[in-house]
């Protein structure tokens, strides 16, 4: 559920001076759109060239990843617009919350004080949440690029997970199985849990082996 922040912006907690900063450093529509964006890009991305590595996989290294527009893209383009709306809102309430903190640390802040710390605190958040986006956006585009692949491609093989340390119980649970089935693996697939960095080394059926065969695989047209 977002985090609401106009109601704490226009409570009592704030001052004016405090909600001239806010809207002064907010996230805008326009900052929506470019993050968007951005998102998109990474996506398909993310997403063709994982299925260049699955080709790789299936002994085929000459096809490359070229996602065309249609459902795939529209889907790509859908979680990254609800992503884009997540990372605004969220923004837009720490900046919320981390304004007050400066009013209860400083009461006598002025608009220069709040403006100083906050470039401060813009940095240093940037630094943690910036690559926690770029890890589940490229994740869940390569987790999905997989799906695709094997369901347009067939699932013969097997995978497994990969780092093999975790913390998590489910993703404990997967790597203590060993290998599954592919078929298994495209059934349940990372991330798991926020900051999962888990995701499925697959070793599929050898298709080189065959006359042809690379020359048929679906590589997102």
């Amino acid at each position: 559920m977002p985090r609401d922040w106009q109601s704490l912006v226009q409570s009592d907690s704030f001052s004016n001076v405090m909600r001239l900063v806010h809207l002064a450093m907010r996230m805008d529509q326009v900052d929506e759109e470019r993050v968007k964006g951005n998102l998109l890009q990474s996506r398909r991305r993310a997403y063709e060239d994982e299925l260049t590595c699955q080709s790789r996989r299936c002994g085929c290294p000459g096809r490359s990843g070229n996602l065309g527009n249609g459902d795939i893209l529209s889907g790509l383009n859908a979680e990254s617009e609800a992503d884009a709306a997540s990372i605004v809102n969220t923004y837009n309430y720490d900046l919320a919350v981390q304004i007050m903190q400066i009013r209860q640390d400083a009461p006598t802040a002025n608009r220069h004080v709040y403006a100083h710390r906050l470039q401060e605190w813009h940095g240093k958040r940037a630094e943690w949440k910036n690559p926690q986006i770029t890890e589940h956006t490229e994740s869940t585009a390569r987790a999905k690029a997989q799906q695709d692949f094997y369901t347009h491609n067939g699932s013969i093989g097997m995978a497994e997970l990969e780092p093999k340390t975790a913390v998590c119980p489910v993703c404990q649970g997967w790597i203590a199985r060993g290998e599954v089935p592919i078929q298994v693996a495209m059934n349940h697939p990372p991330p798991y849990h926020p900051n999962c960095p888990h995701y499925w080394r697959t070793k599929p059926l050898d298709r080189s082996q065959q006359a042809g065969d690379c020359d048929l695989l679906w590589m997102g047209e």
